[in-house]
C-alpha cells in the first residue's frame, strides 16, 4: 500500500483515542494515510466518477466552453498543459474540472443536455466529503491534544474545492521531466482523494525515495497540506507526491476534495505544537492569502506557450 490504513468503523468506547493516535503517527511519519469504513456511500462515489468520465469524453471545444480562465472564481475546466504543479518541470499531462462552495460563489456547470446528472452527482459527492472531512478534523483535534470543537471557528464556511481529474495515457514521447502530475505538496488543511484502480500516485519518503500508493477499493487517501503543517509547527508533514501514469494505453481518473479553512482564518502555531523554549518559525497568515499565493505559483501564465508533448 505504501501508507498506513485507518479503519473508521465504530468500535469500543476508547476507539476514538486509538484512531487519533494512529492518525498522529501517520501524519508525523508519512503525511498520508488511507481510511476505510468512512461512511461515504459507494453509490455517491461511483456517480461522481461517472459524471467526470462523461464530461472528459466530450469534444475539446465543448469542454472549453467552461474554461476556468473565463470565470472570475477560477472554477471550471482546465485543459492539458494548463497547470505545472512542479513549476521547475513542463506542465502536467492532465485535465480537470474545479468546483467550489456555491455559498461563497457560483460554479460553472456543464449543460444538463451534454452531461445529464453532472450537477446532482457532484453536489452529493461534495456534501459527503464535507461530512467526512469534518469527522477527520475532530479526530485531528484529539490527535493534537486540543479540546473538542477547537477547529469549529476556523471552518464555519471553509473554502473547499472538488476537483475531477483525468490523466490521458502517457504519450510515448514527452518533454524531459513531464509526467501526469508534477511533484508537489498540497496547499491547505486536508485532502480526500478517491482514485480508480489504475494506480500512479506516489509519495516521497524522508530519504527522497518514491513509494507507490496502491489503490484500495472503497478507500479514500488522506493527506495534509502546507497550511496544516504550518499550523502544527511541522509536527505533521505536508508530503511531496506526484502522479506517473505509466500503464500503456491506460487512462486514470481521480477526484480530489480539498477541505480548506475559512479564507479570513488567521493561522498561527496551535497550542502545544511549539516545543517549550522554541521560537515559532511561522508568523500569522490568513488561509485565503496562503491559497491565492500557491495558486499563482503553479498556474501557467497567459501568453506563455505550455511545453506539452503531442
Amino acid at each position: 500500500m505504501g501508507v498506513p490504513v485507518v479503519d473508521l468503523a465504530a468500535g469500543p468506547a476508547d476507539d476514538h483515542a486509538a484512531k487519533a493516535v494512529a492518525i498522529d503517527a501517520a501524519l508525523r511519519e508519512h503525511g498520508f494515510f488511507a481510511v476505510l469504513n468512512h461512511g461515504v456511500d459507494a453509490a455517491v462515489v461511483a456517480a461522481a466518477f461517472d459524471a467526470g468520465r462523461r464530461f472528459f469524453a466530450l469534444a475539446e471545444a465543448d469542454k472549453r466552453r467552461w474554461h476556468i480562465d473565463g470565470w472570475p472564481l477560477k472554477r471550471g475546466f482546465d485543459p492539458v498543459g494548463w497547470q505545472a504543479l512542479d513549476p521547475s518541470q513542463p506542465p502536467d499531462i492532465k485535465e480537470s474540472f474545479y468546483l467550489g462552495v456555491e455559498a461563497i460563489g457560483p460554479n460553472q456547470w456543464p449543460d444538463e443536455a451534454l452531461v445529464p446528472g453532472f450537477r446532482a452527482a457532484m453536489q452529493a459527492y461534495s456534501a459527503a466529503c464535507d461530512a467526512l472531512a469534518r469527522r477527520l478534523m475532530a479526530l485531528y483535534e484529539r490527535a493534537l491534544g486540543l479540546p473538542a470543537g477547537h477547529f469549529d471557528g476556523f471552518m464555519r464556511h471553509p473554502t473547499c474545492t472538488t476537483r475531477l481529474l483525468h490523466y490521458p495515457p502517457q504519450p510515448a514521447v514527452v518533454a524531459p521531466g513531464q509526467i501526469g502530475c508534477g511533484a508537489h505538496t498540497d496547499w491547505g488543511a486536508l485532502t480526500l482523494l478517491a482514485q480508480d484502480d489504475a494506480g500512479g500516485l506516489q509519495v516521497q519518503g524522508t530519504d527522497g525515495t518514491w513509494t507507490d500508493v496502491t489503490p484500495i477499493p472503497g478507500a479514500f487517501v488522506v493527506n495534509i497540506g502546507d497550511l496544516m503543517a504550518r499550523w502544527t509547527h511541522d509536527r505533521w508533514r505536508s508530503t511531496m507526491h506526484r502522479v506517473v501514469n505509466r500503464v500503456a494505453g491506460r487512462e486514470r481518473y481521480s477526484i480530489a476534495y480539498f477541505f480548506d479553512l475559512d479564507a479570513e482564518a488567521v493561522i498561527l502555531p496551535l497550542p502545544g505544537c511549539v516545543p517549550a523554549g522554541e521560537t515559532p518559525r511561522y508568523g500569522p497568515i490568513t488561509a485565503g492569502e496562503h491559497l491565492v499565493e500557491m495558486y499563482r505559483r503553479t498556474t501557467v501564465q497567459p501568453g506563455v506557450k505550455p511545453t506539452v508533448a503531442a
